[in-house]
This record gives structure tokens, C-alpha cells and sequence, in this order.
């Protein structure tokens, strides 16, 4: 179950909502689904490769001084470090608190689909990265089911009538929300090893 008392992901999600940058960054729930796509990928990249990401497209990265800009640092560091300890040992991401992104009429709400957009968006900006999952059949399985459910949660606006029509074969939400926190730990976990194993042969 969830630690509704020590997490650190409604700690960043709020902590974002009353940032004094708010107007100039991308939704708390954006910026969490793209971390936790950029901790995911089989080879991590530096933070200066990705920070800039979470702000509005065509808008720079400022801060009103250096402490302000020393607490966002911290918050987002305590947030990866979290993450990654989470995704070394597979377990389910459950502080993201999923079954709270459906409203009572069971339609997912604006957090859904901002996780959903922010961790698709952060693998086509590194698909690079992605490509070696190519090299193990049941990790690349596991990357091409993460991006269909993300799919349905987060549809594109330009999708044509086939992939409308494949979405439509996918579970509800309610669904892909139930298993949501493990699959992404395990997509974590298996894309790492990966990585780990490409290290080994190299030796």
C-alpha cells in the first residue's frame, strides 16, 4: 500500500503546484510521468540533458535566484534518487497513487493523462535510448505494452482510424491503472539489465 505519510512523489507533485515557476513549467503530473520515463531507459542520461524538458516548450529555464533554483534541483535529485531505488528492486510504483485518477463516474481525470503524456513524450525525445531493448524479446514485449496502455490513457490527437481502432481492443483505464505501477517497474528493471549485461559481454 501506498505511504500516504513519507511520499516523495506527492511531495514533488505539490511542492509544483505552488511553485512560483509554475506558470512556466509543465504540469506536476507531466513532470512526473516524463521522470519516471527518463529513469527507466536502459541507459540513464545526465540530469542537464533532461531538466530543461520540464519546463514549457519556448520557455528558458530561470529561476528568481540561486536558492530557488537549489530547492527545484533538490526536490527533482530526492524524486530520481527515489525512483531508482524503486525500479533496482521491481517493485510496483504505487506512490503514484493511479487509483486516484479516475473520477467516480470511472473517467480518467487530468492527472492521467498528463503522467501518460509526460512519460510518452520523454521516450520519443530519447528513443535512442530505447532501441537496445530490442535485444531481449521479453523486455521489448513489455516496452511495446507500456506505450499502447500509455496510448489509451494519453491518444495522440492525429492518430489514424487502425491505431483508433487497436486502442479501442485495449483495456479501460480503470484496467491499465490496476497494473500501471508494476508494469513500469518492471519495464525499469528489465531495460537495466539489459544495460548490465551489454557491460558484462564487454569485459
Amino acid at each position: 500500500m501506498p505511504n500516504h505519510l513519507n511520499n516523495v512523489f506527492m511531495d514533488f507533485i505539490t511542492f509544483n503546484k505552488n511553485h512560483v515557476q509554475s506558470a512556466s513549467l509543465q504540469t506536476p503530473y507531466y513532470q512526473l510521468g516524463f521522470i519516471c520515463s527518463v529513469q527507466a531507459q536502459p541507459e540513464l542520461v545526465d540530469l542537464e540533458q533532461w531538466l530543461s524538458y520540464l519546463w514549457l516548450e519556448d520557455v528558458d529555464v530561470s529561476f528568481d535566484d540561486e536558492e530557488q533554483a537549489t530547492e527545484y534541483a533538490k526536490k527533482v535529485l530526492n524524486i530520481v534518487a527515489d525512483i531508482q531505488k524503486i525500479y533496482q528492486q521491481a517493485i510496483p510504483l504505487d506512490n503514484l497513487n493511479c487509483d486516484q485518477w479516475l473520477s467516480e463516474e470511472g473517467i480518467l481525470t487530468e492527472q492521467g493523462i498528463q503522467f501518460a503524456t509526460g512519460f510518452l513524450v520523454a521516450i520519443e525525445i530519447f528513443n535512442e535510448q530505447w532501441a537496445l531493448v530490442e535485444q531481449d524479446v521479453d523486455t521489448h514485449n513489455i516496452f511495446q505494452t507500456t506505450i499502447l496502455l500509455l496510448s489509451k490513457l494519453a491518444p495522440a490527437d492525429n492518430i489514424d482510424q487502425q491505431h483508433t481502432e487497436l486502442l479501442a481492443q485495449l483495456p479501460e483505464p480503470v484496467e491499465i491503472l490496476r497494473i500501471l505501477p508494476q508494469l513500469l517497474s518492471n519495464l525499469a528493471y528489465n531495460a537495466g539489465h539489459i544495460t548490465a549485461q551489454n557491460v558484462q559481454a564487454d569485459l
